[in-house]
């Protein structure tokens, strides 16, 4: 059994129910531009944070010359990308969580008593009711 209900109670309104508590939250355009708009304000950041310490985003890119080919290897460049929008997604998810429900997200999984295992599920299910696409009952 969860320890939390999330429940759709109209076309962009919600509630989170945990324990005793209960936090109706919505959803709108400026909510989903934000969430969809995490990629590009993370790669944002990464440019200008690598521009300011005088790096090219070409540094990680390993390229290798082997048989009259070159390849190019991305996984660094790649696993950079992945840190900045891990990040930038913390950190809006942090914002819209003290602004629905006056904690942010770690705070909240706490409240809730979540426990490892299920985060993730929460986390996903979160999300997908602040997009608008979390199914009603």
């Amino acid at each position: 059994m969860k320890k939390y209900e999330i429940v759709k109670n109209g076309l962009d309104n919600y509630t989170l129910k945990y324990k005793d508590k209960s936090f109706d939250f919505n959803t709108d355009i400026s909510l989903k531009a934000k969430m969809q708009g995490v990629y590009k304000t993370a790669r944002l950041k990464m440019l200008k944070d690598l521009s300011s310490e005088g790096i090219s985003l070409k540094k990680y890119t390993i390229e290798e010359k082997k048989d009259g080919k070159t390849y190019y290897d991305n996984t660094n460049k790649k696993e950079l990308e992945q840190a900045y929008i891990d990040e930038e997604t913390a950190n809006m998810f942090n914002g819209i969580c003290m602004d629905n429900f006056g904690m942010d997200l770690t705070d909240l999984i706490t409240d809730i008593g979540l426990e490892d295992n299920e985060i993730e599920v929460f986390s996903k299910e979160l999300a997908q009711a602040l997009n608008g696409n979390f199914p009603s009952k």
